[in-house]
């Protein structure tokens, strides 16, 4: 029999961890969320499956260059923004709703001395506040299954890019209607799952948009390595009876509950992880 891991240790700030996920509107609630020092912890310091890693390939698919420049949408920490232009050389824009992610990402890109490379703007992802033809490459990473109106949200992102420009989403695809009930609440989909769409579905969207699709991968290993990450760290916090590690009612044990769910979805093929590539052509019809 296998040696069960030792539950990763659980720092002070899970003990703080009060979040009223019913209380905001969907945008607020996430950017609270995901701010959190502690969920940042049960994440292990990556907001979306696959990490830098998969980062880089979708700079891959982008085929970003120095000449570049780049818009992040929905950004987090600027984390992808900073490596972008740290790696690729590209001029990077973030756009964040999470007021104190923005911050966070300016204080980061100074420090390392890319603050004349990259910048970093509060708004709403969903509305892009940029000009039409901006941008020659789009990056959104975990973020489109957060949005209630999707095809809107592929149309802003085609309104900003320029003729020829490109396109990398990667993002969680679900077949949301034989997911279990607590995978489907407000949780779910602040959790990415809720609202996620079905497989092939980011093709169909991306063509209604006028773009022609490039390569898809599945990257669903990616999603459940999450998973076992989560599931490790929220058995640390429950071994050390801090309940309050998990924000939502029943605490960690109905967080486990609700880990273990998603782990058979994601095993069975109801909940996977997908990045996409596509481009607007070159005269931008």
């Amino acid at each position: 029999m296998a040696a069960e891991r030792t539950p990763t240790a659980v720092p002070d700030e899970l003990r703080r961890l009060d979040l009223p996920l019913g209380d905001e509107d969907r945008a607020a609630c996430c950017a609270a969320l995901y701010e959190h020092p502690g969920v940042r912890w049960l994440l292990g310091g990556e907001l979306h499956p696959g990490g830098q890693g998969l980062t880089r390939r979708a700079f891959e698919l982008l085929d970003l260059g120095p000449d570049d420049s780049l818009l992040d949408v929905a950004s987090g920490d600027a984390e992808s923004v900073i490596l972008a232009a740290a790696e690729r050389g590209c001029r990077a824009t973030g756009v964040e709703y999470g007021e104190e992610m923005v911050a966070a990402g300016r204080r980061r890109a100074d420090e390392r001395g890319l603050a004349d490379r990259v910048r970093l703007v509060r708004a709403d992802a969903g509305s892009l506040p940029f000009p039409d033809g901006t941008f020659d490459a789009v990056l959104s990473e975990c973020a489109l299954c957060l949005f209630a109106d999707k095809p809107a949200a592929i149309s802003e992102i085609r309104r900003v890019l320029r003729p020829g420009g490109r396109v990398a989403i990667s993002d969680v695809v679900a077949e949301v209607e034989r997911l279990p009930a607590g995978l489907r609440g407000e949780l779910g989909a602040v959790a990415c799952v809720g609202e996620a769409i079905a497989p092939g579905s980011h093709r169909e969207l991306l063509s209604a948009s006028g773009f022609e699709v490039g390569v898809e991968e599945d990257r669903s290993a990616d999603a459940l390595a999450m998973a076992d990450r989560i599931t490790d760290r929220l058995r640390g916090a429950k071994v050390l009876g801090i309940d309050s590690a998990a924000p939502i009612e029943g605490g960690v044990r109905a967080a486990l509950e609700l880990a273990a769910e998603a782990r058979a979805a994601i095993l069975d093929g109801r909940i996977g992880y997908t990045l996409i590539s596509a481009a607007v052509s070159p005269e931008g019809a």
